[in-house]
């Protein structure tokens, strides 16, 4: 990628914040454990390291990713793929559907797939007074602006806000 290409990305972006009842440890054992994750977002499997790979069960629909940072009671980062497809062929027939409602050919997805980053999140713990944390949450990419990725990216953080905000339950429903 020449520094041009790199200056014209555009920045996807979308974050949360949480203020919850717990310590640092108790945060981090919540967001960067298997265990923890599967508690509160989807069934979760995680090498609990630095290029460790994380797998999201999205109920018959897999999301596959890798640890980028893994410093206990801090951040927990990740990054994973655009949930689209390896090749056209392979796209779902609900998400060729969509792609063909907001009126974008897959060719055309696919064409500028290879421009776009994976898609990274980061989990900052902040302990607060009164023995609670401040958590957030930031999801963000890079890519070319194409119309097709704000949408695909605005659907995917709407759809994701209420699985995050599960969070919140989390803690006020278990010690």
């Amino acid at each position: 990628m020449t520094d041009r290409e790199q200056h014209e990305r555009v920045e996807h972006r979308a974050e949360r914040t949480y203020t919850v009842p717990a310590t640092p440890e108790q945060v981090w054992e919540v967001i960067a454990t298997a265990e923890g994750i599967s508690s509160w977002l989807v069934p979760t499997r995680l090498e609990p390291r630095v290029g460790g790979e994380v797998v999201f069960d999205l109920g018959g629909v897999t999301s596959t990713g890798v640890v980028t940072d893994y410093t206990p009671n801090e951040r927990f980062a990740i990054e994973e793929p655009w949930p689209i497809a390896d090749r056209a062929e392979d796209v779902a027939p609900e998400m060729a559907q969509w792609f063909d409602s907001i009126g974008v050919p897959l060719p055309e997805v696919f064409e500028s797939l290879p421009q776009v980053s994976p898609i990274a999140t980061e989990y900052l713990i902040e302990a607060a007074s009164g023995g609670s944390c401040v958590v957030r949450i930031v999801t963000s990419a890079y890519g070319t602006g194409a119309d097709w990725e704000n949408e695909f990216f605005a659907q995917m953080a709407a759809s994701l806000a209420p699985m995050l905000d599960n969070l919140i339950t989390r803690f006020s429903t278990k010690g």
